[in-house]
C-alpha cells in the first residue's frame, strides 16, 4: 500500500514539473511570436515615414495631397494673349493690351534708397512684376559688384495714357516739363558705338514684359553699350532666378528670327526661367517643350526662391468660346497659379504646390560635393 502511495506521488510531483516547463516554454514561445510579430510593423512604418520624406522633396505626388481638383471656365479671347509668356514676333503680332504697366522711376532704388540704375527717359514703363524682380536683380548685381551703371533705355513708353514702342514714337507734343526729367539726351540718341539704342528688330516691348539694358558711366559722361562681359556677366549667370532670360542669344537665330542682341531681357517669371535655363530654350522652343506635360502629368520644379511649383498645359477649345481647366485649389493663402497664353490657342499654368525641403542652391552644391566624393 505504501509503495502505491509513493508510485503515486512521483506521477503528481512529475506531471507538476511537466507542467511547469512546459508552460515556461510556452511563454517563451509567446514571447518570441510576439517580437515577431510586432518588429516588421515597426519595421514598415519607418519605412512608410522615410518613404514620405522622400516624396516630399522630390515628387508631385505627395504634394497633390495638399490642394483639391477645380474645374475652371476661362474666355478663350482673355487667356489667349495674356499673361508672362506671350509671343510678339514676326509670325505673330501681340494684339492685346500690356497689362498693369507702371512708370520706371520708383524700381531705380533699392531698399535702402540708394540709386542703384538710371533710365534714359522718365517715361519708361513696364509691367509692375517685371520691374519688381528688375529692381531685385540690379540691387543685388551693385551690391555684388560694387557697380551702379546699369541704365534701362527700352521697355513700353507710357503717356497720357497711350502704349509706345520706343521713345521715339512718342508724338513732339510732349511737354517741355517731360523732357527736362529725362536723362542727358546723349542717351537717348546713341550709344557709344553710334547705334541708336531703339527696338529694332525686336517685337516686345509693347508687351510691357522686355527691358533693354545700357551703360552710363557717370563720371565719365559716356554711354557703353551693354555686352554682358566682365563684371556684368553676373546678369547672364543669375538672371533666370529673377525670371529673366536672354531673349535672343545669336546661336538661337534660326529659331527666334532675330539677330543675337546681348543687352535685350524678357520677364517670364521665376518657374518658366528656370525651366527655359536648366533646359537651354528660347521661348519659341519653350511652347513645344511645355506642350506635353498636363494636369495629371505635371512638371514639377523648384525656383530659386525654394517654392515647388507644377506646370502644364491645356489646348482651347476651338468650338466653343470658352474652355474648362482644371487648376489645383488650396487653403493656404501664400499659394495660387497663373495662366498665360501664347496666343496660338494654347494656355500654360504655373501653380505653387508648396515649399521644398531643400532649396535648390543647396540640392545642386550637394550633388556636386558628393560628385566631387566619389572622384
Amino acid at each position: 500500500m505504501l509503495e502505491k502511495l509513493k508510485e503515486k506521488y512521483k506521477k503528481i510531483r512529475w506531471t507538476r514539473t511537466l507542467c511547469r516547463r512546459t508552460g515556461l516554454t510556452l511563454a517563451a514561445l509567446l514571447i518570441f511570436f510576439l517580437a515577431l510579430t510586432t518588429h516588421p510593423v515597426e519595421k514598415t512604418a519607418s519605412a512608410d515615414n522615410s518613404s514620405s520624406s522622400s516624396e516630399s522633396g522630390t515628387s508631385s505626388a505627395a504634394e497633390k495631397k495638399s490642394y483639391e481638383t477645380k474645374y475652371e471656365k476661362f474666355e478663350n479671347d482673355k487667356v489667349n494673349n495674356t499673361g508672362f509668356l506671350v509671343l510678339d514676333n514676326k509670325v505673330h503680332s501681340y494684339t492685346a493690351n500690356a497689362q498693369d504697366l507702371v512708370p520706371i522711376y520708383s524700381y531705380l532704388f533699392n531698399a535702402k534708397g540708394e540709386q542703384v540704375m538710371t533710365t534714359s527717359s522718365m517715361n519708361v514703363s513696364g509691367n509692375k512684376d517685371m520691374f519688381a524682380h528688375l529692381n531685385s536683380m540690379i540691387s543685388d548685381f551693385a551690391a555684388a559688384t560694387s557697380l551702379r551703371t546699369i541704365m534701362v533705355t527700352n521697355s513700353s513708353y507710357l503717356l497720357d495714357g497711350k502704349v509706345y514702342k520706343t521713345q521715339y514714337d512718342i508724338p513732339a507734343q510732349q511737354t517741355q516739363d517731360d523732357k527736362a526729367k529725362e536723362e542727358p539726351k546723349e542717351a537717348q540718341e546713341k550709344t557709344e558705338s553710334g547705334n541708336t539704342p531703339s527696338s529694332a528688330g525686336c517685337f516686345e516691348h509693347l508687351t510691357g514684359l522686355a527691358v533693354d539694358l545700357q551703360l552710363y558711366e557717370m563720371d565719365k559722361g559716356t554711354y557703353p553699350e551693354f555686352t554682358g562681359e566682365g563684371k556684368y556677366a553676373w546678369i547672364n549667370e543669375n538672371c533666370w532666378k529673377y525670371g529673366f532670360v536672354l531673349r535672343y542669344p545669336a546661336e538661337k537665330l534660326s529659331v527666334t528670327g532675330v539677330e543675337g542682341k546681348k543687352n535685350h531681357y524678357r520677364y517670364v517669371g521665376q518657374a518658366y526661367a528656370k525651366v527655359m535655363h536648366d533646359n537651354d530654350l528660347v521661348l519659341e522652343e519653350l511652347y513645344d517643350f511645355l506642350s506635353k506635360y498636363t494636369y495629371e502629368q505635371p512638371l514639377v520644379i523648384t525656383t530659386s526662391d525654394g517654392k515647388q511649383r507644377m506646370i502644364y498645359s491645356a489646348e482651347l477649345d476651338k468650338e466653343n468660346s470658352t474652355t474648362t481647366i482644371p487648376t489645383p485649389e488650396t487653403s493656404k493663402s501664400d499659394m495660387g497659379y497663373e495662366i498665360t497664353g501664347n496666343g496660338g490657342g494654347r494656355v500654360f499654368i504655373c501653380a505653387d504646390i508648396g515649399v521644398s525641403v531643400t532649396p535648390p542652391d543647396e540640392e545642386s552644391s550637394k550633388s556636386e560635393t558628393q560628385s566631387e566624393k566619389t572622384e
